[in-house]
């Protein structure tokens, strides 16, 4: 279980830990699965945050923040592999009564500028807490603020049948997988026609759809890494450039080659 705060447990008089997370250059490193009683935020500065919660697959570039309900099992990583050594992000963990308000499953959320600029100021608590009232003020309004944020498209539930959670896993390991519903109703045992009604019914998204997102995720991550835009976009299987450009504009309003600048 957690114990964040030297040896005393977060509470009413102790609500919030702010944690720098560095990095020594190497990607793809992270704590296993594992789960505590208060609420917790990622959010990264450099390279990808992967996280895997309550069913949920997130990737958090900066300007991102990943939260985590109390007691929901989840597991995380950073990734790139033109990470520098240094700050790699933020973790934030939160007394369980100030986590009203906030989603009851995982989420990644937009983070405006206003919560940056919070967060700046928050990073410089003594001891990673507010010392006074000044630093509780500041601790409600960046919390209002989360609660307030947009959700970030990129956000994947996986399926909870077993067969259909294989079909995702394989579809999030290879998005450039080009295996049709036919198909993939025939490996499955399924109608085309149960198959697509099934898997929206449980991740809220049709397979078209779903396997998409699970692009633009592994694209953010290739791009984080250092590949070209060319290379992302014929390695997740896209027919040309200016197709994947346009999605990822369309999804998460920008370039990839702003997004990786």
């Amino acid at each position: 279980m957690s114990n964040y705060y030297g040896d005393k447990r977060l509470s009413d008089e102790l609500p919030i830990y702010v944690a720098a997370q560095h990095t020594d250059g190497c990607g793809g490193r992270g704590r296993l699965m594992h789960h505590h009683p208060e609420g917790q935020m990622y959010i990264p500065a450099q390279g990808v945050i992967l996280v895997e919660a309550g069913g949920n697959r997130q990737v958090l570039p900066p300007g991102r923040l990943g939260w985590i309900p109390p007691y929901m099992p989840h597991a995380a990583s950073v990734h790139g592999n033109t990470l520098k050594p240094g700050l790699a992000g933020h973790t934030i963990h939160i007394t369980p009564s100030l986590c009203v308000g906030f989603p009851e499953q995982s989420l990644a959320l937009r983070m405006s500028p206003l919560a940056v600029s919070l967060l700046e100021r928050m990073c410089r608590w003594p001891n990673g807490s507010p010392s006074d009232a000044a630093g509780l003020r500041l601790m409600d309004v960046f919390l209002d603020e989360i609660r307030a944020a947009e959700p970030d498209p990129l956000h994947l539930t996986m399926p909870r049948h077993p067969r259909l959670m294989a079909m995702a896993a394989t579809i999030a390991q290879d998005p450039a997988d080009e295996t049709d519903l036919d198909a993939w109703a025939d490996q499955l045992g399924w109608s085309r026609r149960s198959l697509t009604r099934h898997f929206r019914n449980e991740t809220g998204m049709s397979v078209v759809e779903w396997r998409q997102v699970a692009r633009l995720q592994k694209g953010m991550a290739l791009l984080n890494g250092g590949a070209s835009v060319t290379t992302v976009a014929l390695s997740l299987g896209y027919d040309s450039v200016s197709s994947f450009i346009a999605l990822f504009r369309r999804i998460l309003g920008t370039t990839p080659a702003r997004f990786a600048a």
